[in-house]
């Protein structure tokens, strides 16, 4: 006889905490024993739960070390009515996903109609292959042309690229680099700017200081177009 012989119907019933009859409790003694082993083990197993990210000044995913954080979405979606135009665009033609290249607010100097221009600034450029590797080149300014041409700013070639506005009507815009000599030992500040039409963009949309926006961009065969996208106040 083993230790069980030992067990009386009064000690199972203490053990599971049930009420009955002798066989009322041997009937489901099995599936109670079974179900407390499962819950046993479940509450020992390591939690599954998703964390929950914060994005930082700099751009970087870290983990939530306070409920005070901003939340922000790991991957921000493109609005569906521009997706809409992009898809439009795309018909029958080879697309390429749309892509955030930046996400920034307007000053002064994006909406004056004298300078007609937004810039890009490259350290906040969440996105980098938005241009590729050709277009890079092209668009790069040699540094020995500054010192020959004795100009804090030379402005090189351009690209024109499809835009589409707030508004989703399209327009066309160039983008350019522009390397600024710092004073400090010859260090330049480099950013993409567009151009070309941007002041009537930003007249036509209403654009004005302090506004957030982002700039997603994506291709249609091959060609590099744009998405101005106002965020919500």
């Amino acid at each position: 006889m083993n230790q069980c012989t030992d067990l009386t119907i009064d000690d199972f019933k203490d053990k599971f905490e049930m009420e009955g009859n002798w066989l009322d409790v041997l009937a489901v003694v099995a599936g109670k024993g079974k179900e407390k082993l499962t819950r046993a083990m479940t509450q020992t197993q390591p939690s599954t739960k998703r964390e929950t990210y914060d994005i930082d000044d700099h751009g970087e995913a870290s983990a939530a070390s306070t409920s005070k954080q901003r939340k922000c979405n790991l991957r921000p979606l493109l609005p569906e009515e521009f997706e809409k135009v992009i898809e439009e665009m795309a018909r029958g033609k080879i697309l390429t996903p749309a892509t955030l290249v930046i996400q920034k607010c307007l000053f002064d100097t994006d909406l004056r109609p004298s300078h007609n221009m937004s810039s890009i600034p490259m350290n906040q450029i969440i996105r980098h292959d938005f241009l590729t590797d050709g277009e890079k080149r092209y668009l790069y300014t040699d540094p020995s042309m500054k010192k020959k041409k004795k100009k804090k700013i030379v402005k090189k070639k351009h690209i024109e690229v499809k835009m589409i506005e707030p508004s989703l009507e399209l327009e066309t815009v160039k983008i350019s680099r522009w390397d600024m000599l710092k004073s400090n030992g010859g260090k330049t500040s480099s950013s993409y700017v567009i151009d070309g039409k941007w002041s009537p963009i930003v007249r036509r949309n209403n654009l004005r200081k302090d506004m957030q926006v982002q700039l997603w961009s994506f291709r249609v065969d091959q060609d590099l177009c744009f998405a101005l996208v106002p965020l919500q106040p």
